[in-house]
């Protein structure tokens, strides 16, 4: 526990020094201007204010209580009397504590231990949450003229293609463009704003929804595919998709690359 105290106001002090940090130029300054900053660090403070050599160390106090008051708003469940939590702090300083080190490591791996354990059941209860959402919105998406696969995949054709036009086979590689949002609305990826069409094999590379609904594309169709997570990237974050999310992605089959043949059959 002392180590982790230590290490929070080492940090804190780093980060002083960083914002603090004074350029080269400033650094050659003349030693009359050196002095006049002396003076203001050393002049008496105005009543209720702190002194300028205070300052570190109070902001040293000021984090260590965001980071207790926010352990314990977020952990309700750990009951912290924040008012102990400062007997504690304050009895550590003065060399008073009531308990010896090796209580404080005891209760300190409890500590730990609940939080992991009370950081698992919020998991738990969000993914609860999400799943029922998830649920709920595909159900609804149905009766808005999508139509879902045996896997749960939804697919609306927003533009057909020309009769007769080539669809892909697993062999084949595609070229599409794509704009990916979230359920709200929000796009997260698009082809379309790079302006670089999105090459890709439907051997794999890409997330179950996509091997399966652009093979029921023909070339110059455009689909909305309605990706729940199983089909998509599951219930894990992946850079700026979070975890459980349903993905909506409006793809255009552009081109079919046709799977190369053997150097001995091509012969």
């Amino acid at each position: 526990m002392n180590k982790s105290i230590a290490i929070i106001a080492l940090s804190m002090l780093i980060m002083g020094c960083q914002q603090e940090q004074k350029s080269d130029t400033e650094q050659s300054e003349s030693a009359s201007t050196e002095s006049v900053s002396a003076v203001a660090d050393s002049a008496p403070a105005a009543k209720g204010e702190l002194a300028e050599k205070d300052k570190m160390a109070y902001a040293i106090g000021t984090n260590l209580a965001d980071s207790v008051s926010g352990i314990n708003e977020e952990y309700k469940a750990l009951g912290l009397d924040l008012s102990v939590v400062k007997q504690g702090f304050s009895d550590r300083l003065n060399k008073a504590s009531k308990l010896d080190d090796k209580q404080i490591e005891q209760q300190f791996m409890i500590f730990q231990e609940k939080m992991r354990f009370e950081a698992q059941q919020k998991a738990q209860q969000d993914s609860a949450a999400k799943e029922a959402e998830n649920k709920a919105y595909l159900a609804e998406n149905l009766t808005k003229g999508f139509t879902a696969t045996e896997s749960g995949l939804q697919y609306k054709v927003l533009q057909a293609a020309k009769e007769g036009a080539a669809t892909p086979t697993d062999a084949d590689s595609v070229l599409v463009h794509y704009t990916g949002t979230f359920t709200d609305g929000t796009k997260f990826d698009s082809s379309l704003d790079r302006d670089t069409p999105f090459k890709f094999s439907l051997k794999g590379g890409v997330i179950q929804g996509w091997l399966e609904g652009v093979k029921l594309m023909a070339v110059g169709s455009k689909y909305q595919f309605v990706i729940p997570p199983e089909l998509g990237y599951g219930a894990q974050n992946r850079g700026p998709i979070p975890g459980g999310s349903i993905l909506l992605f409006d793809v255009e089959l552009l081109e079919i690359v046709a799977a190369e043949k053997p150097e001995a059959e091509a012969k």
